[in-house]
């Protein structure tokens, strides 16, 4: 009978600690984890078919691929990894859609960083060299 006392503080106890977790529990987190999870299948899968498409069509028809592709690639790259992070509990930072979407840069390749709007303004050296057509 002495066991039997000692047991039921014991689960008691333990009663009480599992309902303080789960009042503990951010419910809106999970429920964001559980979207965002869905969301980040849909932009690996579907988003990223569709930019190397794009990619793959403009590089066959131009010899390049566009500024702009570069530069939502990258911020694609970054919303990827955000959401990565928040859904694996890594990070309390909201990624898009539940926070604005990152702006990035685009490298040229000598280590400056520009934004894609600067390449698509000024022309390259070997564009600016050949005469017009017209």
């Amino acid at each position: 009978m002495t066991e039997e006392k000692e047991e039921k503080p014991i689960a008691a106890g333990g009663e009480e600690s599992l309902s303080e977790t789960v009042q503990g529990i951010d419910w809106e987190k999970l429920l964001f984890v559980v979207l965002l999870s869905a969301a980040l299948y849909l932009e690996i899968v579907y988003a990223t078919f569709l930019l190397v498409l794009l990619s793959v069509v403009r590089y066959l028809v131009k010899g390049s691929v566009d500024a702009r592709i570069f530069n939502f690639s990258d911020a694609l790259i970054t919303v990827v990894h955000d959401t990565l992070r928040y859904v694996l509990f890594r990070s309390n930072d909201k990624p898009w859609p539940l926070s604005p979407w990152p702006t990035a840069e685009v490298s040229t390749g000598n280590g400056s960083a520009k934004t894609a709007e600067e390449l698509a303004a000024k022309p390259t050296e070997a564009e600016g060299e050949q005469p017009s057509k017209e």
